[in-house]
């Protein structure tokens, strides 16, 4: 299975997640997908969009108990698409960015989820299977085809993750144990 997120520790501790990925879709289809609530029912969830800055972006997540609401902090139509990310998970705020480049006849989605310090790895592992999970599936939706969350093999991803951040994940459980 190729895992293509990308997790980085910065110097003040917090973490990014990132995807970037080649779309072979013209930019307006792409950024479609991202804003319109329709479109992203096919491959993400129930969302409602209020496509401004200081707008509301708040996710159902299909078949699991997720949800998340946000604010849009960012907005450069069909360039950049930038919210707050906050779950009821006890998780701290985040911030997810949406990134479009025209390559091509398609373009260039990068995808940027900007934790706060004190995130553990185990938690970014879960996020990293989940937007790729999502992304794998995302141009299905993107032509119109409503995705199961079945799918998407979540677990399965997550679990590649946890694979290729052992160590990070070890030395995480020891300095919890120290405690």
């Amino acid at each position: 299975m190729k895992l293509d997120g990308i997790l980085t520790r910065q110097s003040d501790g917090s973490h990014v997640v990132t995807f970037d990925r080649v779309i072979d879709r013209p930019v307006a289809k792409v950024w479609a997908a991202l804003t319109d609530e329709r479109i992203l029912k096919n491959w993400l969830g129930n969302v409602e969009v209020e496509l401004r800055v200081g707008g509301k972006f708040a996710i159902q997540f299909r078949e699991i108990t997720v949800s998340m609401t946000g604010t849009i902090t960012a907005l450069e139509p069909e360039r950049v698409l930038e919210y707050s990310w906050f779950e009821e998970n006890g998780l701290s705020q985040s911030l997810l960015r949406w990134e479009l480049v025209p390559d091509g006849g398609g373009c260039r989605l990068k995808l940027i989820h900007r934790f706060p310090p004190g995130v553990k790895v185990r938690d970014m592992t879960a996020f990293l299977g989940g937007w790729e999970a999502y992304l794998n599936v995302f141009v299905r939706g993107v032509d119109g085809e409503f995705v199961s969350y079945s799918d998407q093999n979540e677990a399965e991803i997550a679990a590649g993750y946890r694979a290729r951040h052992a160590k990070e994940l070890a030395a995480e459980d020891e300095a919890a144990k120290d405690r």
